[in-house]
């Protein structure tokens, strides 16, 4: 059982710089071990969710806002990035309540068709428990000299968790 969380949204350019160099520091010592993350220019996020106990940040994610293009046709999605735990939060449960509490909220309140992530193999078993399904969609995006094809997963999540395989995604920008 999940324990009990606060949760906080900001738009991340109004994170307290206290949250923000928390968040990049703990992002940081999850994902820099892959080359591909160390690699890649990131886009900024929209949007921040932070759960908290207490006064502590016990998990948190980022959002990107965007419209991307499914086989050429423009969709609005939201962009899951850095789904952390805190380490002594780890094995609670509490990035999944987290995701749970928020993800209606992308779907209503911020419009989005679908939730897109870009992950590691090792976390594609978490986000299908979640209802994310991964794709074998060409994914394009943007690095500052030209375009890439991403060569790690594609997961999308629909609200209604119909299947969704568009032979090509692009990202119509940096990646998050």
């Amino acid at each position: 059982m999940a324990d009990m969380l606060a949760i906080h949204k900001y738009r991340h350019s109004d994170l307290p710089a206290k949250w923000s160099d928390e968040l990049r520091l703990l992002a940081n010592n999850e994902f820099d071990q892959f080359p591909i993350v160390r690699q890649t220019v990131w886009t900024t996020p929209d949007w921040s969710f932070l759960g908290m106990d207490e006064h502590n940040l016990a998990c948190f994610y980022n959002l990107v806002e965007r419209v991307v293009r499914f086989d050429d046709q423009p969709v609005e999605i939201v962009g899951l990035n850095n789904l952390v735990t805190a380490p002594g939060y780890k094995s609670r449960g509490l990035a999944s309540e987290l995701l749970r509490n928020t993800e209606a909220e992308w779907f209503t309140t911020l419009k989005a068709r679908y939730g897109l992530l870009l992950c590691a193999d090792h976390l594609i078993p978490f986000y299908a428990r979640l209802g994310w399904q991964r794709v074998s969609s060409e994914v394009r995006y943007s690095q500052p000299e030209r375009k890439h094809v991403w060569t790690a997963n594609c997961m999308v999540l629909s609200p209604a968790r119909e299947r969704v395989e568009p032979h090509v995604i692009d990202l119509c920008g940096l990646p998050w």
